[in-house]
């Protein structure tokens, strides 16, 4: 009992603004408002089944968690297009309502130094491990803030793929319903795809380009609860079933890869689709 608390007591105090609510709202708002003006003004930004998102997102009831899923193609997918998909009050009010994602960053790139850690707490980003597996304790700690009716964006390809072809999915959002189960509060989970980021921010590039299009596709809520209910039983073999999550979540994402590629005039080969 003790040991819970204090593991409690210590992902409260991980997951407080190193600056206070108000230093949250100024960086949720002044990055998102830069994320913002980036992709709608700069470049162009259009949304498929937005109002699913944005009900999943900002209308769920109290301990109602939510995992958001999404392909994985520049360094800026996350904060640029979070940002474009929810209004821009929703971020400089955070301390108001506290409704804006958490996600994750590998240590080794956002969590360099004590101003960069602090930085991106602020922005509710939390360190993890990367190469280190789905076993870490960050991920129980996510677990956690599901459990208590918060939003989880992963990308669960691990890595930045910028051919944009959905790749093999980590087991990582497997391993977070499942915990969640174990709690008994299961998270919807949601997937989008986004197709153009890679244009926006090329690997190596410092400035993110104008002109480009990015087209965003969001599904609709998975059940899962045929998985989740086998999580953690005797005789089951749990990575088996981490498996069989993932490829659900994997089929559905590519499905709407297919869509955005289409609404963004192009084939899955990448080719220009002839309109004439």
């Amino acid at each position: 009992m003790k040991q819970d608390q204090s593991r409690s007591e210590e992902s409260v105090g991980l997951f407080e603004p190193p600056w206070g609510p108000l230093g949250r709202d100024v960086v949720l708002g002044t990055v998102s408002g830069f994320g913002k003006i980036w992709l709608q003004i700069f470049n162009t930004f259009a949304v498929d089944n937005h109002e699913t998102l944005l009900s999943c997102a900002l209308e769920r009831h109290q301990g109602d968690g939510l995992i958001t899923v999404s392909n994985h193609a520049s360094t800026l997918d996350d904060p640029f297009v979070i940002s474009a998909l929810l209004p821009w009050n929703v971020f400089y009010r955070e301390s108001k309502h506290q409704k804006v994602r958490w996600s994750m960053c590998a240590k080794s790139v956002c969590f360099k130094n004590k101003v960069l850690e602090d930085f991106f707490r602020n922005g509710k980003v939390m360190p993890i491990g990367r190469g280190e597996g789905f076993d870490q304790p960050i991920m129980t700690r996510m677990a956690e803030r599901l459990v208590a009716g918060d939003w989880v964006h992963v990308f669960p390809e691990g890595k930045v793929v910028q051919h944009g072809n959905v790749e093999r999915l980590k087991w990582g959002t497997a391993k977070l319903l499942c915990e969640c189960e174990a709690a008994g509060n299961v998270p919807k989970v949601l997937p989008f795809y986004h197709y153009g980021m890679a244009d926006v921010m090329g690997l190596g590039s410092w400035l993110p380009r104008v002109g480009k299009q990015v087209n965003v596709v969001v599904g609709e809520p998975l059940d899962m609860s045929d998985l989740t209910k086998r999580c953690n039983k005797k005789g089951e073999s749990q990575e088996a079933l981490f498996s069989q999550i993932m490829q659900r979540i994997e089929e559905n994402l590519k499905k709407l890869e297919l869509q955005a590629r289409a609404n963004a005039g192009e084939t899955f080969a990448g080719c220009k689709t002839n309109t004439a």
